[in-house]
């Protein structure tokens, strides 16, 4: 079996997109072009400036301002939910002239502002807001999403560990350090971070996937296989969840289990290379040479530079004619 082909997508902020709500934003409504605003002192900005210095809360949730004021921020709120980013920050600003201290609001206005690329007003709007909040953990996460876009990954971790200090189960400050320690070879401190955030959410299929891969790289075989067989029951049309379950088979010498999975991912995704090259692997194991031929002529249709493939075809090939 070609191990090499566990393969993990790492670009992971590019899915973590910043939003007003957790429902997201239609893409319809997505402002199309705008101009980036961002000072060098902003962008080099040392993480000491963006912690606070505040221990105490002093500033007003929601739930503690009056009725008016919660009303200008809900508009806001939703007005960015839909991605009406200017409107948001009319209403959020009105929110915040009526009540200073609006820790909530203020944390959204840098959100609303981040999104229309305004990027030094949104780091102001998320400073203020430890200023008067310093416990408020979503915050140290919209600054690690700043700090990865600029580039600066470690003071990014940091700002992910500042927030799982004060929300344990943060979960996407728990998905990102997981990936970024599965991206390092720190695969224990993956697993951490990853087993943490199954403590809130047991059913979201990306970290079965990871700790599955995890599990496998570290040798526990039957741990990698129950957080597969989980994903697939969650999401049995997941050609990834259905690769790495052959996979999984495949490491335990199950071979007609997992030649049932690979084939189910190939369905799925009729251009996965990896699912035709671990076909190709056990029939040719089973000395079933035609079917591995045909497998592995199959990846190289799809890929013709695959070197494994093309090497694996000859051999196949050559066994043939020797019959």
């Amino acid at each position: 079996m070609n191990h090499h082909k566990l393969k993990v997508v790492f670009c992971i902020f590019l899915a973590l997109s910043l939003l007003v709500t957790q429902t997201g934003c239609k893409k319809r409504s997505r402002q199309s072009k705008q101009t980036v605003k961002l000072s060098e002192s902003t962008k080099t900005i040392a993480v000491e400036q963006l912690l606070p210095k505040a221990t105490a809360v002093t500033g007003k949730l929601k739930e503690h301002v009056a009725e008016n004021v919660q009303n200008e921020y809900m508009y806001g709120t939703l007005a960015g939910q839909y991605g009406k980013y200017d409107t948001a920050e009319t209403y959020l600003r009105k929110a915040i002239r009526m009540e200073p201290m609006f820790v909530d609001a203020y944390h959204n206005l840098g959100l609303a502002c981040y999104k229309q690329g305004r990027i030094d007003e949104a780091v102001a709007a998320w400073r203020k807001t430890l200023e008067l909040a310093p416990n408020y953990a979503e915050t140290y996460y919209n600054l690690a999403i700043f700090l990865f876009d600029m580039g600066r990954e470690e003071d990014g971790i940091t700002m992910l560990n500042t927030c799982i200090r004060y929300d344990t189960f943060h979960l996407k400050s728990r998905y990102a350090l997981g990936r970024i320690m599965q991206r390092r070879g720190k695969n224990k401190e993956a697993i951490k971070h990853f087993r943490a955030f199954q403590s809130r959410d047991k059913g979201d299929v990306r970290v079965l996937i990871a700790l599955g891969e995890l599990y496998l790289l570290e040798g526990q075989l039957d741990a990698s296989l129950k957080e597969f067989e989980r994903a697939a029951r969650i999401d049995d049309k997941n050609p990834n969840v259905q690769y790495q379950l052959g996979v999984a088979y495949h490491r335990r010498g199950l071979l007609d289990q997992a030649i049932l999975n690979y084939r189910r991912a190939a369905e799925l995704m009729p251009n996965h290379v990896d699912a035709y090259i671990n076909l190709g692997d056990i029939y040719a194991s089973r000395n079933e040479f035609a079917s591995a031929l045909a497998a592995y002529n199959t990846a190289l249709a799809i890929d013709p530079t695959n070197s494994y493939a093309s090497r694996k075809a000859k051999l196949a090939e050559e066994k043939l004619l020797e019959k």
